[in-house]
Parts: C-alpha cells; sequence; structure tokens
C-alpha cells in the first residue's frame, strides 16, 4: 500500500492570469463523505404554463471536515481558523478584495470553487474552556474564470445543453458557443443520435455542447 493521501484545499488567486497557489490547508484527518449538488433550471411559459429548460445552475459542493488536537494540547482553532477565513476578502483583485478561490483535492477529484458557508461545531474542551475537537461543515459554490463563462463550460462541469432555433446550423452554433464556426464537428459527435443533417436542425431539438479539451 502506498503512502496515505491527505485531503488538501489549495488557496489560489483568483486572477486568472495567475492561478497561482497562496497557501495549503491540509486535512487532520481525511473525510468520511462529501456532497455534491447539481440542479437544472426550468420556467413556466405562457397559459399553458409549458415548461422550458432554461439552463443547469452552479454545482455546489459539502464536506464535513474532522479535527482534534486534544492529545496534542492545543486549541483546535488554531486549524479550523484557517478554513473560516477563506471567506474573508484577503486578494487584490479588479480594484477590490475579494475572497481567494479554492481547490479540494482528495483521491483524483478536484473541486474549484468559494468558500459560501462554515459551520463550525465544537465537541470537546479542555478544562479551561479551549476546544479540542471540532468538526466543520463546509459549503462550496463551484467557480469558473470569465474565459469559461463564456463559453458556458464551468470547470467540473463538462457539458451545456441548449435549445435549437428556428433555421440553427451547427456551423453557427459553434460559432457562439466557440467563437469558430469549424469546431462544428465537436458538436455533431456529441449529438450524432439526435441530428443527422448538421445544416438542418429541427428547432426543439435539444444540443449538447461538449467542452474544449
Amino acid at each position: 500500500m502506498g503512502a496515505l493521501e491527505k485531503a488538501t484545499i489549495s488557496v489560489r488567486d483568483p486572477d486568472p492570469q495567475k492561478d497561482t497557489e497562496i497557501s495549503q490547508i491540509k486535512a487532520l484527518f481525511n473525510p468520511e463523505k462529501y456532497s455534491l449538488e447539481k440542479s437544472a433550471t426550468w420556467e413556466e411559459k405562457g397559459r399553458q404554463k409549458t415548461l422550458e429548460f432554461v439552463g443547469i445552475s452552479r454545482k455546489s459542493f459539502s464536506i464535513e471536515l474532522f479535527f482534534d488536537t486534544f492529545e496534542q494540547g492545543s486549541d483546535v482553532r488554531a486549524h479550523t481558523g484557517a478554513v473560516v477565513r477563506l471567506m474573508d476578502p484577503t486578494i487584490d483583485y479588479k480594484g477590490k478584495k475579494v475572497p481567494p478561490v479554492c481547490v479540494f483535492s482528495w483521491g483524483g477529484f478536484t473541486f474549484r470553487g468559494i468558500v459560501e458557508k462554515v459551520t463550525q461545531n465544537f465537541t470537546l474542551f479542555f478544562s479551561d474552556g479551549k476546544p479540542a475537537r471540532a468538526v466543520l461543515s463546509v459549503g462550496f459554490k463551484q467557480f469558473d474564470y470569465p474565459s469559461e463563462q463564456a463559453r458556458g463550460n464551468p470547470p467540473g462541469d463538462p457539458t451545456k445543453i441548449r435549445i435549437a432555433k428556428e433555421a440553427e446550423t451547427l456551423h453557427l452554433v459553434a460559432a457562439q458557443e466557440y467563437g469558430d464556426p469549424a469546431l462544428w464537428r465537436v458538436i455533431a459527435d456529441a449529438n450524432r443520435d439526435t441530428i443527422d443533417n448538421p445544416r438542418e436542425v429541427r428547432a426543439g431539438t435539444r444540443i449538447v455542447i461538449p467542452a474544449l479539451k
């Protein structure tokens, strides 16, 4: 067996030109579970209240981190505080202070986002009242850079869905989604089961827009 891999949170600059690691938080104990949440948005249209697909929301990621410093005789908040401070606006970006971007990594899984919520539960204390054990519930919201927003492919969500309009072609869709109509074959390959003719896409057809590698 190899060495135990510890879960880490890489604290990074939100500037896409830098995207450099500022610091790293390593879990004292690996988590027992984590959760990913993704939802689709639908709207009711017209008198018939017909459901129309609007889009895919950003993913949310939540995890419980366990901290215990009882044997060391130290205040556990020295460790938990680093996680809580991930919500503080400490980075200079576009003329203002903003919180850092965080990349959680463990076992080949990565999630890039910002920390939007931390709940601290202290469960064991020293005689002087200082906490020695804590469980942190940490919630992340998916973060994407402007270039990824323009392309419609947030990290961790490799595809985008759009509904074809009247007289649309895959060349036009590729030009709008990728900025290059010549990439229509990428979309055609991803939709070969539903689109027969790239020059004649039926209105209302569900088109998968894959992320560019």
